[in-house]
Parts: C-alpha cells; structure tokens; sequence
C-alpha cells in the first residue's frame, strides 16, 4: 500500500486525479482510522464526512469515504482491479471486517461481485495539465480560493487552477520540485452523483485510456457546457496533453451518445428499509460483517 507510482509533481499530462470511495459503515472495523479530514498528503487518505439536512441542521448520517490519489495509481494497469486490491488491504489491517480463513484472491471476488451491495464510487475527478503560458482562467475569481475558477453549476463540474500555489500551502513538497514543474497548470471534470449519473464502477474497468475514451463524450459535453466560464486555452500548443485536445476536438462536432458508460446503481443507504419489489439493500453487507 506504499506503492506510489509517481510524486504529485511529476504525474502524467493526463490521468485521474481522485476516485472516491463511499463504505457501508456495517462493514468498518475501526472507525479510528477514519478522520473528519483526513489527510490530503497521502495517496490514499481515509475520511469521514458528516451528511447534514441544511433545513434543520440535524445528523442524518456520516460518510465513510476513501480518496485514491493519482500517486497510487498505475495508469497502465486495469483500475477497477487495483481499488479491489486497496478495498482487500484495507480489510487486512483492519480497517475493514476481513473474513477469517479467506485469502486475498477470495476477497477480491466477493468484493467484485457484491460491491455495489458494500461501496459505492462516490467522486471521480479527471485531471489535464498544461504549460503556464497555454491557459488563462476567466470569469471572477472564487472569494476563497483566488487562483482557481469554477463552473457555475452546483457542484461545479469544471475548474481550472495553477498548481503551485496549493502545492506550497501543502508544505510537504519542495519548493524546489514546484518550481521545475513542466506543467503547473491544471483543468479539472470533478464528477459527483449530483452532476454526473455514471458514477458506476463497471465504468473504471481498464486502463486509464479505456476509462477515458468511456467518459470522453460526457466530458467534451462539460466542456462546451462551462469552458467560457472558467478557461481559455491556446488549443493550437497543448500538442503534449492529446487527451485535453481530444476533448476539444469532440466538443467542435456532435458529441455521440454515452452508449459505453453505465449508469450509477442505487447507493447501499445503511438501515434504509427496502420498498416493494426492491431488494434489501443491506442484506449483504449485514452478511459480511457477521462472516
């Protein structure tokens, strides 16, 4: 689980910065290695996050989430696979119940097949980066974060920042390795279950081109949607980042059906009684938990 295939200032032009995974709580062993913030200088930060209603500011319930950072994932390789193989680890230590007597090919399995029924992909954010001199942010800058500009939506689907800045304010990274970044400027698609319904695990099979080419519709959609809004970029240089540019290239003609990504199954709501002709959503993780 130390395995980081890159420094957070030398990633690929192109790739998946945070995939988010939502845990059923019946299935979490230690709640202690959860923490309201976490820790966003790990590859792999472990989180809690209270869900509030907004109205009468009361508890309705508290998130369990794992973020997977792009330092913790080979690009290369099948994803959906590597996340099961965090998710396997995570119950080893502890964090999660483990099944006695089952090893990590056994777990992997019964992970694969009932993971919509234990975890549910929560956030998939994609990244492109590119060179100072190729982007220009638009738009009024956010009271808070002055270097970044978002999409007016809610949750913004697109921003687009310059990295150095938050890279410093990290304090963990030198100053020395920001400043010989080739490409210290970032667009980010951040896709929640609020602005995107693809949030399916089915879609992160394969490597990161297959994930890509899966979502490059949705995001050239998000494109012509909310760029003049939040970043100009001279598409005539960014030749390096051909994944940036495929997007803009979609975005010029009519953008095909999301025939190749699925749609988002229902969440496994703990304690959510199941309605007529519905399953019983926690069937299986209660099952789990007891093994």
């Amino acid at each position: 689980m130390n395995n980081n295939y890159y420094k957070e200032t030398f990633t690929p032009q192109s790739g998946i910065d945070t995939i988010t995974i939502w845990i059923h709580p019946s299935i979490i062993s230690n709640y202690c290695h959860f923490h309201e913030y976490g820790d966003n200088n790990k590859a792999i930060n472990l989180r809690y996050k209270k869900e509030i209603n907004y109205r009468t500011q009361k508890l309705i319930r508290t998130n369990f989430l794992v973020d997977i950072q792009a330092e913790a994932l080979d690009p290369n390789n099948d994803i959906y696979d590597q996340i099961l193989n965090i998710l396997c680890f995570l119950a080893f230590n502890g964090t999660l119940h483990c099944p006695q007597k089952r090893d990590i090919c056994d777990l992997t399995n019964f992970y694969r097949i009932n993971f919509d029924r234990l975890y549910a992909l929560e956030k998939l954010d994609f990244y492109f980066d590119l060179r100072n001199d190729d982007m220009q942010l638009l738009g009024k800058p956010h009271p808070n974060y002055p270097n970044t500009r978002y999409s007016s939506v809610n949750p913004s689907v697109l921003k687009a920042y310059y990295r150095p800045e938050r890279l410093r304010q990290k304090h963990n990274i030198s100053y020395k390795d920001i400043d010989n970044m080739e490409y210290p400027a970032r667009i980010e698609f951040s896709l929640c279950r609020e602005n995107c319904k693809f949030l399916n695990m089915q879609n992160l099979a394969g490597t990161y081109e297959n994930i890509f080419l899966r979502y490059l519709p949705f995001l050239a959609r998000k494109w012509i949607n909310y760029r003049r809004e939040v970043v100009e970029v001279k598409e005539r240089n960014i030749h390096y980042n051909h994944h940036l540019q495929q997007i803009i290239a979609v975005a010029g003609q009519r953008i095909p059906h999301y025939n190749f990504l699925l749609e988002a199954p229902i969440k496994p709501i703990p304690y959510k009684a199941a309605k007529k002709d519905e399953i019983d959503y926690n069937f299986i993780s209660d099952f789990y938990s007891n093994i």
